[in-house]
């Protein structure tokens, strides 16, 4: 089975994440309560993800690098879920850093070490760890900064954005579906930057 059709068979069974399907489309609106009708913003995406959390990051990658273009909406002004608006640290096992990940959280782990050690002041003993915990508590092997963690998440969506493959809608809330059956043909969201 390859990713596409993975992807589309668990769209509709993960919360946040809702399957595409030929002519899919999503609808953004400035007043809440307002019906789907023609003079509502039109967009239309292969897969559209219901928040912007580390989750929902991790799916919209997914999903962008098998050629999809993907809507991620996200309530709040930015991205990363609790990693990044509440500083929690990385929930993990105590084997996270030789085996147990996914390539996609390997790369992320990698790059808010390189963050650091291109950005802070970084002594040469941190430096040469080869597992650097830039906060070094016992919490998690990977304690750091949430701004680190928007910035790195940021930066690993940028050329997605910048391609016109990623819609990134913040400050963006789901209020409505358009589903007939188990098949949901249309979203509607309430932008509150209005």
């Amino acid at each position: 089975m390859n990713r596409k059709k993975f992807i589309e068979l668990i769209g509709l069974g993960t919360g946040g994440l809702v399957s595409s399907l030929p002519g899919y489309s999503f609808s953004t609106f400035d007043e809440p309560h307002k019906r789907f009708d023609s003079a509502a913003r039109q967009l239309n995406a292969d897969l559209v993800i219901a928040g912007g959390g580390v989750g929902g990051i991790a799916a919209a990658l997914a999903a962008l690098r098998n050629n999809l273009s993907v809507i991620l909406t996200e309530e709040t002004d930015w991205i990363g879920g609790q990693l990044t608006q509440q500083g929690v640290p990385p929930d993990e096992h105590p084997w996270i850093e030789t085996h147990g990940a996914t390539a996609l959280y390997r790369e992320f782990r990698n790059e808010v070490r390189a963050f650091y050690i291109k950005n802070y002041p970084v002594t040469e003993d941190a430096r040469s760890r080869k597992y650097l915990n830039p906060g070094d508590c016992v919490v998690s092997q990977l304690c750091h900064e949430p701004r680190v963690a928007l910035a790195v998440l940021q930066a690993m969506i940028a050329p997605y954005v910048s391609a016109r493959k990623l819609t990134l809608l913040t400050e963006h809330k789901i209020t409505a579906a358009d589903v007939t059956g188990s098949k949901v043909k249309a979203l509607k969201a309430f932008s509150k930057q209005s």
